[in-house]
């Protein structure tokens, strides 16, 4: 027995020192981080685990809530906490017509976004655009980081990376623990990870989700900004909207990089606000947050792209932002991966936020069950209030 206990001990300390050496170290603070925590991966409520850079509240002016708040039935309800789900709003008209909280969540918890987070990094690319600190989307991204200069990566433009088509070797999962998405959450070295990579195809053809392209438009808006993201975040946006509660961007390490392509922890009622801002084409209190000229291509499919995962044209993807038609009327929404959802449907001036920590799998079209379920939901809500 004794022997067999030698044997095991070292065997679990080669493997640890294995993962170490061919840095995959990362893993054991993901395991802490989750499965000793009792979860199988990523949660929605964790930024306290993280370094974190904060967005403040200035002044805090929240969405109108004078009419009654319209109860769902109770099957959508069961629906919704039968899918995790920690928060859900409609807004109509800029008023509170639906907001409803399930497992112990309420409207001052703050829960993170995973990649619902990229969409608000491609509107900051907007606003640097809009200043003149970025030239164009089509500018080669070795104009901003030095370790783009040499080889195909000289060919990547910003283009390629709001569309995800850069053709780099990053490896997206939402579970494998050896994935470049598991070692950018849990690991401390996201600028080395992210700017490491090869080209493994040609850029600017194919749309291919990739995390890391978004990660690396984050270090390009530090270079163009001179400001981490969440202060630009911050001056640009953010503090315009008025939000109610406080933010959270995660860090890699203490004084790291903010994680561009997900860990943005806001409430329900803020993420609304991201939406209300795309319903009203980047205008907020009659101030210009972010151009309707960048926001119009930047909401709509890049049809010139081959969609990799469904074989097709692409017909669901813009510039970090996701793409729907419900009854012939557009849809633009950021999508995480546990389903969280803020979206905007201008034509009805209409607002809708799901966040949770389960999310149902990709329909034929190309859009999870749930965020159909969601649009469902409200648009049952909008005929019972008529």
């Amino acid at each position: 027995m004794k022997k067999g206990l030698k044997i095991f001990i070292i065997v679990l300390v080669v493997a640890i020192l294995g993962h170490i050496i061919l840095g995959y170290g990362y893993i054991f603070r993901g395991f802490a981080f989750a499965y000793l925590r009792g979860q199988k991966g990523p949660g929605i409520n964790e930024h306290h685990l993280f370094y974190n850079n904060e967005l403040p509240v200035e002044k805090s002016i929240p969405f109108k809530d004078e009419k009654p708040n319209l109860n769902i039935s109770i099957k959508d309800s069961l629906l919704l906490d039968s899918m995790n789900s920690a928060g859900f709003i409609v807004i109509k008209d800029k008023e509170i017509i639906h907001e409803s909280y399930y497992n112990g969540f309420s409207r001052d918890i703050p829960t993170n976004s995973f990649s619902a987070a990229k969409s608000v990094v491609s509107l900051l690319i907007g606003v640097a655009i809009d200043e003149g600190l970025i030239k164009s989307v089509d500018q080669p991204v070795s104009n901003y980081l030095p370790s783009f200069e040499n080889g195909d990566k000289a060919k990547i433009t910003i283009r390629n990376l709001l569309t995800m088509s850069s053709g780099l070797s990053w490896s997206e999962s939402g579970k494998n623990p050896y994935s470049n998405n598991a070692e950018a959450y849990y690991g401390q070295h996201l600028k080395e990870l992210t700017l490491n990579q090869t080209v493994v195809s040609e850029p600017g053809k194919v749309f291919d989700y990739k995390s890391g392209d978004t990660q690396i438009l984050t270090f390009i808006l530090e270079a163009a900004t001179g400001k981490t993201l969440t202060k630009y975040f911050q001056e640009k946006i953010w503090s315009y909207l008025n939000p109610e509660y406080k933010g959270f961007w995660n860090l890699d390490k203490e004084g790291g990089d903010e994680k561009g392509f997900c860990c943005l922890y806001l409430t329900v009622r803020d993420f609304a606000k991201l939406a209300q801002l795309i319903v009203q084409k980047g205008v907020w209190d009659g101030k210009v947050l972010v151009s309707e000229n960048y926001i119009n291509k930047a909401i709509y499919p890049a049809k010139d792209l081959f969609d990799k995962k469904y074989n097709k044209p692409n017909e669901r993807y813009g510039w970090q932002w996701w793409y729907a038609t419900h009854n012939g009327k557009d849809i633009h929404y950021g999508r995480g991966l546990l389903g969280q959802y803020y979206i905007a449907i201008p034509e009805d001036n209409l607002v809708i936020v799901r966040t949770g920590s389960k999310r149902k799998p990709e329909a034929e079209d190309g859009h999870t069950l749930d965020f159909w379920d969601c649009i469902n939901i409200s648009y049952r809500l909008l005929e019972a209030e008529k």
